[in-house]
């Protein structure tokens, strides 16, 4: 008996190794499959990355070398993983593609429905959303661009001079904002059709999500006036007044500050998004176009077309830290997530100015 004891006692022991090896594995393998599952496709923007170290943006910025990127590149968007450049070159009818690790054109991509004039990325970087219009305005439509094939995909219509749409924080609804009819245009991203419009002030030029997705703020270029929604409701919480002809606005990824640019005032506005109330005007070079802002929030960057200079715009001192040079009318900046590194479009030279913005 003693013996059958001791037996039994050896194979539960054993027993209890063996089950405690294989439950070890299991839990393994399901990190395995959670961490790939995790990692998203293989497409540019989709592509799994490190977490990102968001670099110290400097007040005073240097120039690196222009990349050339086609005729009448008018806006660029850096991909979430900070991979690529997506650009929209407006009279060439394409998209181009940069590779950020070494500054070259690595695709160029047909637009058939249109001249693409703006870009908007899914929050999962898998689609380009591309704003199309033409300067007889007899096209208006969206068109989806697949990163994963740099192929487009779908095209919905919309009403006419679509401008720089915006994707909910969830990814389910883009919004459009309508330039010419003062709506915007509401897409669900998985039917990738219209289920709604918003009316707002005359004439919406650009749409912005604050950073816990909760209001909307578009820039009413005729009516100097920025709107906010609420998200869930649709409705419209407030106005403010700002400079003349709101062309574009960004919202801080780390305060509570919206600043717009005011293309005929020569001028930004910064807007404290807790009260919904203008708190300083900031001078800028000539017809600012676009604002972008640093992931560090300490500085935001103004593409002004009328005189080919970035300015550079300190979030603590609400004034101009420096005045960059760039190619013929710049409109557009683009940072990358780490904040190492900005594009700039240049309509009229067909290149990118690269600004060491962060170190």
């Amino acid at each position: 008996m003693a013996g059958t004891v001791g037996l039994v006692e050896r194979l539960g022991k054993r027993t209890i190794a063996v089950g405690a090896v294989a439950l070890l594995s299991v839990i393994a393998l399901i990190a395995v499959v959670v961490t790939t599952l995790g990692s998203g496709g293989s497409g540019s923007g989709a592509a799994a990355a490190p977490p990102v170290v968001v670099k110290t943006s400097v007040p005073v910025p240097s120039i690196g070398t222009a990349i050339p990127v086609g005729t009448t590149p008018g806006f660029a968007l850096a991909s979430p993983n900070g991979r690529q450049i997506y650009i929209a070159n407006r009279g060439a009818n394409v998209v181009t593609v940069v590779d950020t690790s070494v500054n070259q054109v690595t695709a160029t991509i047909p637009v058939d429905a249109g001249p693409p004039q703006f870009l908007t990325f899914s929050p999962d970087g898998k689609r380009v959303y591309v704003s199309i219009f033409n300067p007889e305005r007899t096209i208006a439509a969206v068109s989806v661009l697949d990163t994963t094939s740099n192929k487009i995909v779908s095209t919905i219509p919309v009403r006419t001079r679509p401008f720089v749409a915006a994707v909910t924080k969830d990814g389910r609804y883009l919004y459009v904002p309508n330039h010419d009819s003062g709506t915007i245009s509401v897409i669900d991203t998985a039917s990738l059709s219209v289920v709604k419009e918003i009316g707002v002030a005359p004439n919406p030029h650009w749409v912005s999500f604050s950073v816990d997705g909760t209001r909307a703020y578009t820039a009413n270029h005729e009516s100097n006036l920025i709107t906010v929604l609420d998200v869930a409701s649709g409705a419209e919480i407030a106005r403010v007044p700002v400079g003349s002809s709101p062309h574009a606005l960004a919202v801080n990824p780390l305060r509570p500050l919206m600043a717009n640019v005011n293309y005929d005032g020569n001028s930004v506005t910064f807007i404290d998004t807790n009260t919904n109330k203008a708190t300083a005007t900031i001078p800028v070079g000539s017809n600012p176009q676009q604002i972008s802002w640093a992931p560090d929030g300490r500085f935001a960057y103004v593409a002004n077309v009328g005189d080919s200079t970035v300015s550079v715009i300190s979030a603590d001192e609400a004034k101009v830290t420096a005045t960059i040079p760039t190619g013929r009318s710049p409109t557009s900046v683009a940072v990358v997530p780490d904040g190492s590194t900005a594009y700039v479009t240049n309509l009229d030279s067909g290149t990118l100015t690269v600004l060491n913005v962060g170190n």
